[in-house]
């Protein structure tokens, strides 16, 4: 689960996030729309415990990002819009990739890859078409 409340974050005069509340349940897929410069990757750098928030709390599972960052970051894994590798990869391939990366083994990686609530890794964001076998 995530939780989200009052998250707020300027950048010296520039407000990025202004009293910011979700809740996203456990298992589920959670987009954030919306245009460039919204805020939305700063939401996601502050869920990642990899920015501090300026105001508010933010919590997954249960265990906030600012009190212990470690643990949060052994809890989500981030996989990137445009990945820096290859940008024809699919989101499951991306998936497999991030796996990978963490050390599960290849076939470990790509079940694990498989199991994404709704299928969202079986097709790819950002207005691409999965590859076809």
């Amino acid at each position: 689960m995530i939780e989200v409340e009052g998250i707020g974050k300027s950048f010296g005069e520039t407000r990025a996030l202004a009293g910011v509340d979700m809740s996203v349940p456990a298992g589920t897929v959670q987009g954030l729309p919306g245009p460039n410069g919204a805020g939305k990757t700063t939401l996601v750098r502050i869920l990642a415990a990899l920015l501090a928030p300026g105001t508010g709390r933010a919590r997954i599972s249960g265990v906030d990002v600012q009190q212990d960052p470690d643990t949060v970051r052994s809890l989500i894994r981030l996989a990137g819009q445009y990945p820096a590798v290859d940008e024809r990869h699919t989101g499951r391939e991306n998936l497999v990739m991030a796996g990978r990366l963490c050390r599960l083994a290849t076939k470990l990686a790509k079940a694990r890859a498989g199991e994404s609530p709704g299928s969202a890794a079986r097709s790819e964001s950002g207005g691409h078409a999965e590859k076809k076998a």
